[in-house]
């Protein structure tokens, strides 16, 4: 009985472990960057990130700054990223009248 018990509490304690590796917000906002930058929208266009900061919102959403450097100068644009521990989605939320780009992993 006793390695029963034993045997099932390792299980336990693995299975927890293995389902506790999310990406920390830090770590979430590089592999984003990759992502985009890696996009045909940002190869074609030849946008260059500088920077990415994301700050989780509740559950699996999250609000971020992205700055970039392009061929018309350096800007600024708000981020929404849905991250479910496995994959993500990000939309760059831009005025009514720029299509935004958005990418899917």
């Amino acid at each position: 009985m006793k390695k029963i018990i034993y045997w099932t509490s390792i299980f336990a304690t693995l299975l927890t472990m293995m389902t506790s590796f999310k990406l920390s917000t830090n770590e979430l906002a590089e592999q984003i960057k990759k992502n985009m930058a890696s996009s045909e929208q940002f190869k074609t266009n030849n946008i260059k990130i500088n920077s990415l900061i994301l700050t989780k919102k509740s559950g699996n959403d999250y609000n971020g700054v992205l700055t970039t450097s392009e061929p018309n100068g350096k800007f600024s644009y708000t981020v929404d990223v849905t991250y479910d521990g496995d994959n993500f989605t990000w939309k760059i939320v831009t005025p009514e009248n720029i299509p935004a780009a958005t990418q899917n992993n």
